[in-house]
């Protein structure tokens, strides 16, 4: 006997965007470190993998939970935890397309004592509760895609070993170097922000002509990068400042704020950085002649 609940909601991504969500586990401790706690793959093969989850820390415990999750082509995943903490609950999902949105419906099974139906409000609840809060995480990082294993038979071949967490850097003297868009000193300088919209600590996002810069004030100095991390595309506008550098909010790769080089993985490459100053009460980022013309 069990109890089931059915979570609906619409996300305004399109299907395949969402679709590789789910399988993007990579993300999992930097977007939800309170909710869903981390993630450790223990076997891939085909459109199979099962994983070991360790839910957040509470009252000094770390519960864990062996789960299978298993895609069903076109449009359906079914997620069972087979040992530890939930054993015997099962989530099926189905996704819907609809154009520049996806409906989504999961109907969350339960095992259930018999005669303990009265608990069925409750669950409902709680589950109703719990999805929308890590759907809300997702969105407010404009939901993580591309990262490891990705949709199976999509990303190419996957290896039971690879790793679910974030990669080792590149050790020092092995990384490429940085790009610097203005380094030459012929671009043209472009005003783009007011200086009151650049507070210290907060990432500010810019476009100019299809160019996306996130500025940061950390410091008393101001630093101008691609907005968009070289890993799977994270929007470092969206991510926070540690120290001297800039976290990506998808699967945590970290760059220096002076030279854009990766700190810590997953991400093997730097971002370009862009000569920035302030003037008159205006920001101001030196571009190429390609990436100035407004």
């Amino acid at each position: 006997m069990a109890i089931e609940v059915t979570y609906r909601k619409r996300i305004p991504y399109p299907f395949a965007r969402v679709l590789s969500q789910y399988f993007d586990l990579e993300h999992i401790e930097t977007v939800h470190p309170t909710t869903l706690g981390s993630y450790r793959a223990v076997e891939v093969a085909g459109n199979r993998i099962v994983f070991e989850q360790r839910w957040p820390s509470w009252l000094g415990l770390r519960l864990r939970s062996v789960v299978e999750q298993v895609w069903l082509p076109p449009n359906r995943i079914r997620i069972r935890f087979r040992r530890g903490f939930l054993r015997g609950v099962g989530v099926d999902t189905e996704l819907a397309d609809q154009g520049d949105a996806t409906a989504i419906e999961e109907a969350y099974r339960v095992p259930l004592v018999p005669g303990w139906s009265w608990l069925r409000p409750w669950m409902g609840r709680v589950v109703e509760r719990g999805a929308g809060r890590i759907w809300e995480e997702d969105l407010a990082v404009e939901l993580c895609h591309g990262g490891w294993p990705g949709v199976p038979g999509r990303e190419g071949p996957v290896s039971a070993s690879a790793p679910s967490g974030p990669a080792t850097p590149p050790r020092p003297g092995t990384r490429q170097p940085c790009t610097s868009r203005a380094a030459n000193g012929l671009g043209r300088w472009i005003r783009v922000a007011e200086r009151s919209e650049v507070a210290d600590g907060r990432p500010a996002r810019v476009a100019v002509d299809g160019t996306e810069i996130v500025l940061l004030r950390h410091a008393g100095r101001l630093y101008a990068l691609d907005n968009r991390c070289t890993h799977t595309d994270g929007p470092l506008a969206l991510g926070w400042i540690e120290g001297d550098r800039v976290v990506c909010p998808w699967h945590g790769a970290r760059f220096g704020l002076a030279d854009g080089l990766p700190c810590s993985g997953p991400a093997d490459r730097p971002v370009a950085t862009y000569a920035v100053r302030e003037e008159g009460g205006g920001v101001f980022v030196q571009l190429d002649g390609a990436a100035a013309a407004l």
